[in-house]
């Protein structure tokens, strides 16, 4: 008895194809063409189970992939879209320009941001009927792979005045 095998195929989608369901053709390794229609609304890093569809009766998994060339990430009507930011600009705040599905707009980053933060842009998301969803930009920031000696020299007297702050244990 041969062990099934799992198969996985990624599919890019637009976000007007995950919107709406998008029927696809897979054609199989043995030949077998199999039809699927994606949800409506599907989102980027969905897996969809074609269950015992394989030649030795394994599932065949579809990995959604629903992303635009500026970086932005669909999910149902939400929009996600992922900033790097300087360690100096999360610290004091900076105004940056992000893309859209309507063009890039100017975003306000508030001083004192951590990595992680999600930063909501209202109705900038997909519309479905009445409804409208939002876009959310989530803010990573990004250390420089080189640092200039400056730099460096700035970043070790931050870590000592980070030690002066804390109290001792």
């Amino acid at each position: 008895m041969q062990a099934s095998t799992d198969l996985e195929t990624i599919v890019d989608l637009t976000p007007e194809q995950a919107l709406q369901g998008e029927r696809i053709e897979l054609t199989l390794p043995d030949g077998t063409v199999v039809e699927v229609r994606t949800p409506p609304m599907a989102g980027d890093g969905w897996r969809l189970r074609l269950a015992g569809v394989t030649p030795r009766g394994g599932d065949h998994f579809l990995q959604l992939r629903v992303r635009t060339e500026e970086g932005l990430r669909i999910d149902g009507l939400r929009v996600l879209f992922q900033l790097a930011l300087h360690p100096a600009d999360a610290a004091l705040g900076c105004s940056a320009v992000v893309p859209t599905l309507a063009g890039p707009v100017r975003l306000r980053v508030p001083a004192r941001s951590s990595s992680g933060r999600l930063l909501r842009l209202r109705g900038r998301g997909l519309e479905f009927g009445r409804e409208r969803g939002d876009q959310f930009v989530e803010l990573r920031i990004v250390i420089p792979e080189q640092l200039s000696e400056a730099e460096e020299a700035l970043y070790r007297r931050l870590q000592q005045l980070a030690g002066e702050a804390d109290p001792p244990a």
